[in-house]
């Protein structure tokens, strides 16, 4: 999770981190870094969006090593 989080384009990570980790609500991050919420919120969706691609990626190298795998086992 954290290898995909570090992918993340900075502004993207920085307002993903600020709400995940450190708790602050949206109306705060926006505050603090000068954008509007809509920002936070837009920032916020591109980073879900992100984390779900890495984790489909991450998923397929895992089933295809587990599907390479066992195709080595049957020809034992």
């Amino acid at each position: 999770m954290n290898q995909i989080i570090q992918t993340l384009p900075p502004k993207c990570r920085q307002t993903l981190e600020m709400n995940k980790i450190k708790g602050y609500k949206y109306k705060e991050i926006a505050e603090i870094t000068g954008v509007s919420i809509k920002t936070v919120e837009s920032q916020m969706n591109l980073a879900f969006k992100k984390i779900r691609k890495g984790f489909e990626k991450e998923n397929i190298k895992y089933l295809f090593i587990n599907f390479y795998n066992n195709l080595n086992l049957l020809a034992k």
